[in-house]
């Protein structure tokens, strides 16, 4: 017998949507405010209404056990009534009569599981329409016989049948596959089989792992391998191998299909932001504009049919598919999310305020467990999703061009904001305040809602004018950033000079609150990097439980693999820099007369790097390496491309790269590609008010402010950029690391224990010829 489950929402989408894709519905209020409209609906309610009120149902078909799960919004066993609500800020009769449609399949779905489980004869199905801005209700009710409301679960049953059989079918081939499944590479390297028990342990408890291991170790396949034999085994239902850049899915895309070699067979899915895989820029995600939009529901059975015959779901073949059903590609990865195994996605596709992932999460009842790769990179991402902007600049352009029906409501927000500017301020050109204001959130709701009248009339009408498009989902960030409102947040305003200047921002200090209430959904995390010390940090940055368990795995090299240097007598401290230019430029160039092999020399700064080279040139840097390579300030894909390419064919390059910028981490350089690093300062962030506003909340919260707002993301960047030297057991190479700092033991304790450091005596201001250059000590 072959057991699945599915939820009442994915019957009703599998079978009741039919026609286009229709987003004209997205003025629908947050998370957050559908929430909080339930609530409001629930307390009109009499005493006898029961919300969310839980429905279990197995039906059997051969050897097939589907497991039908959901919550209704209402049942009110005295009345007979069974009710699904909906919150909105449009009139109800402007929403599409296709999504009207499948919410009432889904409250007579509701109504027939009801009726069954309480031998009803005849139940009335309500679908109420809220207006969370108004407080008004639009209901839709009518009186159904069980026998009808039987008959349409079951019709709806036999039309997802076929679907969940083929399911079934795959279900049993992965278990068979992964029962027998054996580690790919023969035998697991050093380190690699205890990562993969405690991972299995982990899902198997359902817990939180930090796992701290070496770059080299081969973390990818020890993390996938005991999740995907967890998956037959039942210990868990779905994975989500999650990472912060494009070459962390590459690499786990790369991992899976060395299993699929050794016999995996399995669903999997990466999924690909939307507009790098959309057919249509430009266009609105409607019938009436896209194409691949128009009658997308009417073709998606047969997409869904081909898609689960493809065993590993990439970007190029979830186009390919969409090319051949001429539909959505988006809309289909997104479609294809309930039924697979195995998803591959960005962070942001499970931590975001608008996380697919999440939401997918959040709703279907599965246990879903998180691989986060590269895990100590969340907290400075998840800043930057919680953080909402908006300009009286862009406004006032957008006013002066908006559509009939906006202008009024960007007036409001105008007139807001110019109280704003004449209140006084903590500066002259910033404010800092730990309050919202309610004016201005309203403002932007009252927006948001003249934009939805507008939108379901008229579909293309904001993507016809980017920049009120633009304005319009900065405005959707904003409200959604308000709804999670907390003392971790920050209301901010700037101004340059002139009256349009001004800038509001919502700024987020300490995402671990957010990111604990994705993390929540989960059945269970594990966290894995090479630089996740020291675990307490780790755990309050990441919003982890206070007892998630931590383990570091020892370096699978030997210590003599990687000779380590510090450079002691150089001070790269901002204030010295100047000074010190000199002497940092004869250590520099006598390391590159020493080490002929392939070089990356990291700076904490584009300007230093800049600054230094205009002292090394004069010195015959360009006679000592004539294959340099700098980083533009701004690195294209291409230029990281071309350098990759540089030291896959040279040997003697020198590239002048940035500390924590995209050659910092993440690149793979194993053998003759890179023989040796140099990393200048001790990666702490720049000095200003932003860093400054971090420091004081995480003085204030743990008594650490330096510790958690420069000392270990600065030394996190040196871990990794160390990191890119041994990526192999035959590999050998040089680090020199030059600032006074590395004499200190609060950074010194802060790098890989299992290297070993020695001191070197640095020229006084002028290289030495080449035969005498850089003598260690002793």
């Amino acid at each position: 017998m072959i057991e699945l489950t599915m939820t009442v929402r994915e019957l009703v989408a599998f079978c009741h949507r039919a026609g286009d894709i229709d987003h004209r519905f997205t003025s629908a209020p947050t998370g957050v405010q559908g929430v909080a409209g339930h609530q409001r609906v629930y307390r009109r309610r009499g005493e006898t209404y029961r919300s969310e009120y839980p429905v279990d149902y197995v039906h059997r078909e051969g050897n097939l056990e589907l497991r039908l799960r959901g919550r209704a919004d209402g049942y009110d066993p005295a009345a007979g009534l069974v009710e699904e609500i909906k919150t909105c800020r449009i009139r109800p009769a402007l929403i599409p009569a296709a999504v009207s449609r499948m919410h009432l399949a889904q409250a007579r779905i509701y109504a027939a599981l009801i009726a069954i489980e309480r031998d009803l004869d005849r139940v009335e199905v309500r679908l109420t329409w809220f207006n969370i801005d108004t407080g008004e209700e639009t209901p839709l009710s009518q009186a159904y016989s069980r026998d009808e409301l039987e008959g349409f679960l079951a019709s709806s049953l036999a039309m997802v049948s076929g679907w969940l059989v083929a399911l079934a079918g795959l279900r049993r081939q992965r278990d068979l596959g992964l029962r027998s499944l054996a580690f790919p590479h023969g035998e697991f390297r050093r380190g690699q089989r205890e990562i993969a028990e405690l991972v299995y342990k982990c899902i198997d408890q359902g817990g939180e792992l930090l796992l701290e291991a070496p770059t080299g170790i081969g973390k990818t396949a020890a993390v996938l391998y005991p999740a995907l034999k967890a998956l037959a085994t039942g210990k868990h239902d779905r994975i989500a191998y999650v990472t912060a850049k494009t070459v962390g899915r590459r690499t786990a895309e790369e991992t899976l299909a060395i299993f699929r070699r050794a016999g995996l067979s399995l669903l999997a899915l990466s999924l690909t932001a939307r507009e790098r895989i959309c057919f249509s820029p430009g266009k609105a995600c409607h019938g009436d504009d896209c194409r691949y939009a128009r009658g997308y529901y009417d073709r998606l059975p047969q997409a869904l049919a081909a898609a689960v015959r493809v065993p590993a779901l990439r970007q190029a073949d979830i186009e390919a598919l969409a090319r051949q059903f001429d539909i959505c590609p988006y809309q289909l990865s997104l479609d294809l999310l309930p039924w697979v195994d195995l998803v591959i996605a960005d962070l942001h596709y499970v931590y975001s305020l608008t996380a697919t992932l999440g939401g997918q999460m959040q709703g279907d009842g599965r246990r879903w467990s998180v691989l986060l790769d590269e895990a100590h990179n969340l907290p400075d991402r998840a800043r930057r999703m919680y953080r909402a902007s908006l300009a009286k600049a862009d406004l006032m352009a957008i006013k002066r061009h908006s559509p009939r029906g906006l202008g009024a409501a960007l007036e409001r927000i105008n007139r807001v904001l110019l109280v704003l500017q004449r209140q006084s301020w903590l500066e002259d050109s910033f404010d800092s305040r730990a309050e919202l204001p309610s004016a201005l959130q309203q403002a932007l709701a009252d927006f948001v809602a003249a934009a939805g009248e507008l939108v379901a009339q008229e579909p293309a009408v904001l993507h016809r004018q980017p920049p009120l498009l633009d304005f319009y989902f900065g405005v959707l960030q904003f409200l959604r950033l308000a709804d999670n409102w907390g003392d971790d947040f920050r209301f901010e305003l700037s101004r340059d000079d002139g009256r349009q200047s001004l800038r509001v921002t919502l700024n987020c200090l300490d995402p671990a609150r957010l990111l604990r209430a994705r993390q929540d959904l989960l059945h269970s995390l594990t966290a894995f990097s090479a630089t996740l010390s020291p675990p307490d940090w780790t755990r309050n940055a990441l919003g982890l439980a206070a007892d998630a368990v931590f383990r570091r795995e020892s370096s699978p090299f030997d210590e003599g693999q990687l000779e380590v240097y510090l450079a002691t007598a150089v001070d790269t401290r901002y204030s010295h820099r100047q000074q010190s230019l000199p002497q940092l430029a004869a250590t520099l160039l006598a390391w590159l007369r020493r080490e002929s092999g392939n070089c990356i020399i990291y700076f904490p700064s584009y300007r230093y790097l800049q600054d230094c080279l205009a002292q090394l040139r004069p010195l015959g840097l360009d006679a000592v390496r004539p294959h340099l390579w700098v980083q533009a300030r701004e690195q294209a894909d291409a230029g990281r491309d071309h350098l990759l390419q540089l030291l896959e064919e040279r040997r003697d390059v020198a590239a002048l790269c940035i500390l924590g910028g995209v050659f910092g981490e993440g690149i793979d350089l194993p053998g003759e590609r890179l023989t040796s690093v140099v990393i200048v300062g001790v990666g702490l962030p720049q000095f200003n008010r932003d860093t400054e506003q971090l420091r004081g909340w995480f003085q204030r919260r743990y008594g650490a402010g330096f510790e958690y707002a420069y000392l270990y993301p600065g030394m996190q960047k040196v871990d990794q950029a160390l990191g890119r030297v041994i990526r192999g057991s035959t590999d050998r190479g040089r680090a020199l690391l030059i600032d006074s700092r590395y004499g200190e033991r609060q950074y010194r304790e802060l790098l890989p224990p299992w290297w070993n450091y020695q001191p070197w005596v640095v020229p006084p201001t002028l290289p030495r010829p080449a035969d005498q250059a850089l003598e260690p000590k002793g």
